[in-house]
């Protein structure tokens, strides 16, 4: 019987030949990867958003890059801030909106990973931190689970439940830079006792209890606020009850107190509503038909306190779902279940309209799409639960 001989390896080759493979093989590769790796940055930075996300899905080669760890933590803080929108019923998951494209007539709202399922009775995000989402689920059963997502790579980590859950309780989920840890704070607010702080630290599978903190948290914001390494809430003072800003320092776990900006209304006749804006933490005040937007431009000092915005609520409660301000002037806010944008100088109240977005949606949140796996914030660590792909 004649056997088919096999192509020659390399190895047989005379040394030309080898060239010649090696110069062919190079050549298959696609153009942008023979750039210098600081040239492909600045490439992928000018790509917008929801374009890269599917750059991913064009080759191997593609996505290798979009996988790599130093090359995505980079990429990440050069990644403009976007809206994640959550849908409701036939159309629940989550959407991303370009925020200075909001209402344009080509803008695309392209649908991401989630992690909803047959059991799920009810969910929602009770954090958000570079890039990554954590959510508070209930099943039919009526039992609780919490997980952390990417929803751009489609991982999710399911995260041991604290002890005697309940609706009642604010949660935050931050990062610290100092340790590259992340943790989640719960807060108890028991009747008629105390309020108790308890923390996870993602992979370690356990809940401490760390105390009472010297303040009162009365669910103005339900979830706590990240940036600067520090979780915020508004609470009231234990010795006067006195409104301030509850910092949180995710590194040491330890709560510091911030003043809120300068009001002349009564604090306690006040909503507040704690946010970021361009980098900064801000404070939402609405009173009556007046909304006030402060943001402090010098973290923890209280004199940087400055009004970025001030306009007459449109509608009612309009104040209260403020989500963005985008470079053109108009303010992207809920209501009524609608993506609604209100133009400062106009004063005219549009809905948003955006292919492929639903139209009843149930909450947004800032994001800044990152391309980090979960695998790479919990690595070394003894994991809780499971890294699945949604």
């Amino acid at each position: 019987m004649k056997r088919n001989k096999r192509p020659p390896t390399n190895r047989n080759r005379p040394q030309n030949q080898e060239d010649d493979v090696d110069e062919e093989e190079h050549d298959q590769k696609p153009y942008l990867l023979h750039l210098p790796e600081h040239i492909i940055m600045e490439i992928f930075c000018k790509i917008p958003t929801k374009t890269l996300i599917q750059c991913k899905r064009v080759c191997k080669c593609w996505r290798s890059w979009l996988s790599d760890t130093q090359f995505t933590k980079e990429l990440f803080s050069r990644t403009p801030a976007c809206l994640l929108v959550t849908g409701v019923r036939s159309r629940w998951g989550h959407f991303l909106v370009d925020l200075d494209r909001a209402g344009w007539q080509n803008d695309v709202a392209l649908k991401l990973f989630s992690i909803r399922s047959l059991r799920t009775l009810c969910m929602t995000i009770v954090g958000s931190c570079n890039g990554f989402l954590c959510h508070y689920e209930v099943h039919f059963d009526l039992s609780c689970h919490l997980h952390i997502s990417n929803p751009v790579t489609g991982e999710f980590l399911s995260l041991p439940t604290p002890p005697n859950p309940d609706t009642r309780d604010c949660y935050g989920f931050g990062f610290s830079p100092m340790s590259e840890v992340y943790k989640l704070v719960r807060v108890l607010s028991p009747y008629g006792k105390p309020d108790q702080v308890m923390v996870l630290t993602v992979g370690s599978g356990i809940w401490r209890n760390i105390g009472n903190p010297a303040y009162s948290f009365d669910g103005v914001t339900p979830h706590g606020i990240y940036i600067n390494g520090f979780l915020h809430w508004i609470g009231h003072s234990s010795s006067d009850c006195s409104r301030l800003v509850c910092a949180f320092d995710v590194e040491s776990e330890q709560f510091q107190e911030l003043p809120l900006p300068p009001c002349i209304y009564d604090l306690d006749e006040t909503y507040f509503k704690l946010g970021v804006l361009k980098g900064w933490l801000s404070v939402i005040l609405n009173l009556n038909d007046d909304i006030i937007v402060w943001v402090m431009k010098d973290y923890g000092v209280k004199e940087s306190w400055t009004k970025e915005h001030e306009f007459k609520n449109p509608v009612g409660f309009f104040g209260i779902s403020v989500l963005n301000f985008t470079e053109e002037g108009q303010v992207l806010g809920l209501h009524r279940n609608r993506l609604q944008a209100y133009a400062l100088v106009t004063k005219g109240l549009v809905r948003v309209e955006v292919d492929q977005l639903p139209s009843v949606v149930s909450e947004a949140w800032d994001l800044v799409p990152s391309f980090v796996s979960l695998k790479d914030i919990a690595r070394g660590l003894q994991l809780e639960g499971t890294i699945c792909q949604s």
